[in-house]
């Protein structure tokens, strides 16, 4: 009787620092202003070697220092 050998799931690892190219197309922010936010220093990054990487959480943290909050009617 042949044995079944068992396999796991497959799993896709995602790295946790992304390149400005791949943050921009997560993000929807384009390359040059993830690069300007950069050098103004409003946007946290890790220089490895030429490449600076960006983690989510940057990208985070300056949404919600920059977002508009939203006005609620008040009804009288």
């Amino acid at each position: 009787m042949a044995v079944k050998k068992q396999t796991a799931p497959h799993v896709e690892i995602f790295p946790l620092l992304k390149t400005v190219e791949q943050m921009s197309k997560i993000s929807g922010i384009g390359e040059n202003k993830l690069r300007e936010l950069m050098d103004n220093g409003e946007i946290e990054y890790v220089q490895n070697g030429n490449r600076r990487l960006l983690c989510e959480a940057a990208i985070w943290d300056w949404y919600n220092r920059h977002k508009v909050p939203v006005r609620v009617a008040v009804e009288a």
